[in-house]
């Protein structure tokens, strides 16, 4: 993304702005219960998925959804990434509650945790006068490497590393919540279904790296 075309060539249509954001809060909320409720399902059927058919997944509902935004097979996409995030979800969740005995706590404390800061964030975005534009260098290098450490600690297996790997996705999915909230604000983002997947995407990496948190440092064996 050309970050500086985008900050001299942007005229925001408050109008549009505000039907964008709209729209991408009430899709938000409906992915949000697709997702819920397969994460309930799987946790209850004690479902599991790979970790690579995990990242095949991701990244295919990210290219697919990107593909059809401007359709109506955009939102069946959009619900079927819901869904298969409400899957992994479910599967960590599940793998929290046996094996900690306070699992149960530490899963309640990561959701209010992710609603708080979800809002949080958002309310800020809105009202915010510093341009966030500049952000997304920085965040797309840091998702890169991210991504390629999680893959890297899958064979090394080093708590240290996932440790620390956990602490800066949920710094990441933070700044990106903070980024594109400001950017559908700003009129740089003028289709929802992009925008409400690219947030339940963040609260998603959020949620679930606080629950390897929360597990790694107030988990009761």
């Amino acid at each position: 993304m050309d970050t500086t075309r985008y900050q001299s060539t942007t005229v925001v249509n408050p109008l549009l702005a505000s039907k964008v954001l709209r729209s991408t809060y009430m899709l938000l909320g409906m992915l949000f219960v697709v997702s819920a409720g397969v994460a309930w399902l799987a946790q209850m059927m004690q479902w599991r998925i790979g970790f690579f058919p995990m990242l095949i997944g991701i990244f295919g509902f990210s290219y697919l959804i990107v593909k059809t935004r401007n359709s109506a097979w955009g939102l069946v996409s959009g619900f079927g990434f819901s869904a298969f995030l409400g899957l992994i979800t479910g599967g960590n969740v599940a793998a929290m509650l046996s094996s900690y005995a306070n699992g149960g706590e530490l899963v309640v404390i990561a959701f209010a945790t992710t609603a708080f800061s979800f809002f949080a964030i958002s309310a800020y975005a809105m009202v915010a006068k510093r341009d966030f534009s500049n952000m997304v260098s920085m965040l797309s290098v840091g998702t890169i490497v991210v991504i390629v450490a999680i893959i890297a600690n899958y064979f090394l297996q080093i708590p240290a590393l996932g440790l620390a790997v956990s602490s800066i996705a949920v710094l990441l999915s933070m700044g990106w919540m903070l980024w594109q909230t400001q950017r559908i604000v700003n009129g740089g983002e003028t289709n929802y279904i992009i925008a409400a997947t690219g947030l339940l995407a963040d609260i998603f990496v959020m949620f679930n790296h606080l629950l390897a948190l929360l597990g790694f440092g107030l988990g009761d064996d």
